[in-house]
């Protein structure tokens, strides 16, 4: 369902979507991000792996096939539950609004070789890259979530959290 259109832009105000986002980790701690360019809008970002749960899924399960869809791994170990996130963004002149879940999986170094992309998927996906979290802080291009290397050098230094923590966006600055 949806209210309807902001000048070309479909707003979608039906319950939030349940999302599972990975946070695929290699030996070097490396996290794996997908760069994509907004089909309608051609802005680029880069965010994880992830993907929306399907009915009747858990998160793991969620997590092993989104990897497996969009990067080919094949043998996802099980995640730890270390974040959670509401969120809502634009995208292909969609606003769409997410409960994110977030999982931390260990995995061997690979090249991703997407399996099942969707349609939508297809026409945005540019590649993948894995990144230090140092770069991803300091990095001039747009990440999401945005301080994604912050929280990442934080997940590093003190441990998985024994609860998942809430990463709420950044306050937008304010008008001067």
């Amino acid at each position: 369902m949806f209210s309807g259109y902001a000048g070309d832009v479909l707003y979608d105000r039906s319950v939030a979507r349940l999302a599972v986002k990975l946070l695929l980790l290699d030996p070097d701690d490396r996290l794996l991000l997908i760069h994509a360019k907004d089909p309608q809008a051609a802005t680029e970002c880069w965010y994880p792996v992830g993907g929306g749960v399907e009915v009747g899924e858990s998160l793991q399960e969620a997590a092993i096939r989104e990897a497996y869809e969009e990067t080919g791994l094949a043998a996802l170990p099980p995640g730890r539950h270390v974040w959670r996130r509401d969120h809502i963004y634009e995208y292909d002149r969609r606003v769409v609004q997410v409960h994110e879940e977030w999982l931390l999986h260990k995995v061997d170094h690979f090249e991703p070789v997407p399996t099942q992309l969707s349609h939508y998927e297809t026409r945005s996906i540019l590649g993948f890259r894995w990144w230090w979290s140092q770069e991803l802080a300091e990095s001039t291009e747009t990440i999401f979530p945005p301080r994604l290397g912050r929280l990442m050098m934080d997940l590093l230094i003190d441990g998985v959290p024994t609860v998942p923590i809430d990463i709420p966006d950044p306050a937008p600055a304010a008008a001067d």
